[in-house]
């Protein structure tokens, strides 16, 4: 995975983006206690073929400040992350994260891992667009984020008509849930 660090992605600044190996990853760096901690959010495709948030995992670095932390990234990464993430995506991922925070953080991470995932052709015009707009549904509720259709059609540049269209033709084809099986709210 590379990281790219200090970044801004549409208007929000983060720690570190990572993109490699099919996965997404957002860092953000905080020190406590005179102890940097980070708070990463992990998505990809599962064994479904879906494209999920993974995980979320918060853990110290062992040095006392941002500029130490931010080059141990990779190599935490490698030596520690990237095995478990395989196992992780065959489990499935989060259908919707718990704590992502307000709609702002939650529509920050959907904007900067779509991006990434773009970057690796796991969305975009490498994607047929019922598989296209599919994944990119899957990953914007899997963080929470309650207004998917918009997203995308800012994105995409789609008008609103045809985002629901394709949804509806990706659900048609069984790439997503169909509405009518999805879980009883009532239940």
């Amino acid at each position: 995975m590379k990281f790219r660090l200090e970044t801004l992605s549409s208007g929000k600044r983060w720690d570190a983006i990572g993109v490699g190996d099919g996965f997404v990853a957002t860092v953000e760096l905080k020190i406590k206690g005179g102890k940097a901690m980070s708070d990463w959010w992990i998505s990809g495709l599962n064994s479904d073929e879906e494209l999920v948030a993974l995980a979320r995992m918060s853990f110290g670095l062992g040095v006392r400040t941002q500029k130490e932390a931010l080059p141990l990234l990779t190599k935490l990464y490698d030596d520690v992350l990237k095995e478990p993430l395989a196992t992780l995506a065959s489990l499935g991922g989060f259908s919707e994260a718990p704590n992502t925070g307000s709609n702002e953080n939650k529509l920050a991470l959907c904007r900067a891992h779509l991006d990434g995932h773009q970057e690796l052709g796991n969305l975009g015009d490498s994607q047929p667009i019922r598989v296209d707009v599919a994944r990119q549904f899957q990953l914007i509720k899997s963080f929470g984020y309650s207004t998917a259709q918009k997203l995308i059609s800012e994105r995409t540049g789609l008008p609103r008509s045809t985002v629901d269209r394709r949804l509806f033709l990706a659900r048609e084809s069984g790439l997503l849930q169909k509405m009518s099986d999805a879980d009883d709210i009532n239940s």
